[in-house]
């Protein structure tokens, strides 16, 4: 089976995928989360979930923009679909509709500027900040003071 990604006219992508012998067709903004069955990836919507003959990977370049982050090597969730981030010991969990997805540590801290971003008013100016931008005046003479 050849995967096709239709675009509609919304922009949200119409992905087909098979059931039995018929295909049917389900919109990029219905997916909650995707998971990496080796070559394939499992796309998981309210209603159930669909095997589609395309990478994570592929998926992840594809539907970045589209509001989907990767949380750990296996899955791939989308930002509208998280109901719960619980850090908790320095682990990570998100709650999808009803499942529990682990955030790897390695993407914790992008997956938290990520949601901050959309939420808080100016955010972004402030995780730049403070996360070791340059002064332009150079650096501090601090000797003296």
């Amino acid at each position: 089976m050849v995967v096709v990604v239709v675009k509609a006219a919304d922009a949200d992508e119409l992905i087909p995928v098979g059931l039995g012998r018929a295909v049917h067709f389900i919109r990029r903004s219905e997916v909650r989360y995707a998971e990496a069955h080796g070559d394939y990836a499992r796309l998981y919507t309210r209603d159930g979930s669909h095997l589609v003959r395309v990478s994570l990977a592929a998926l992840e370049e594809a539907w970045r923009d589209a509001g989907f982050v990767r949380i750990h090597r296996s899955h791939l969730v989308s930002l509208a679909h998280i109901d719960e981030m619980v850090v908790e010991s320095g682990r990570c969990t998100l709650r999808v509709g009803g499942t529990r997805l682990t955030v790897s540590r390695r993407n914790t801290g992008a997956l938290r500027d990520r949601l901050l971003r959309g939420v808080l008013p100016g955010a972004s100016r402030s995780a730049r900040s403070s996360r070791g931008a340059r002064n332009p005046r150079g650096p501090r003479n601090t000797r003296g003071s």
